[in-house]
């Protein structure tokens, strides 16, 4: 399996990057039919313990989720992806294809939009006010 990371910056303490490998060995990590029954596809983690592990600044309230070549963007409150929020990073014990979104794909679920299920991540960055994003006033779906 790759190692392809997810670069983490803003007002967090743990900024930097988190690589697959970290993602895979973490306790809350699920597949499978438990993958299932959240809505999720892949292996995934939840972003909440993600967001424990890199310890967001007191004064941060949104994550903007970056694709990797920076043509999306989706500024989304951190209770709402600390609630519903997960990160997806392998698939069938392989990497997460592209065709699904891969290597790394968040999806929120039941979020507000499905235009905060971000492809391709790249990026979280924490922020203390909403950044503008892609996502369109009134979305299609």
């Amino acid at each position: 399996m790759g190692d392809n990371g997810l670069a983490v910056t803003g007002l967090v303490g743990g900024a930097g990057s988190i690589g697959v490998r970290t993602l895979a060995g973490l306790p809350s990590r699920m597949s499978g039919e438990g993958a299932e029954a959240a809505n999720v596809v892949g292996d995934v983690v939840p972003l909440s313990e993600i967001f424990d592990m890199l310890e967001p600044h007191e004064g941060a309230t949104f994550c903007t989720v970056i694709s990797r070549d920076g043509s999306y963007r989706a500024s989304i409150p951190l209770p709402i992806l600390r609630e519903g929020g997960w990160l997806a990073f392998a698939l069938d014990g392989g990497p997460l294809p592209d065709a699904a979104g891969g290597p790394l794909r968040l999806t929120v679920v039941e979020g507000t939009t499905m235009c905060w299920n971000v492809k391709d991540v790249g990026e979280l960055r924490f922020t203390s006010e909403q950044e503008p994003d892609d996502i369109p006033e009134s979305p299609p779906h």
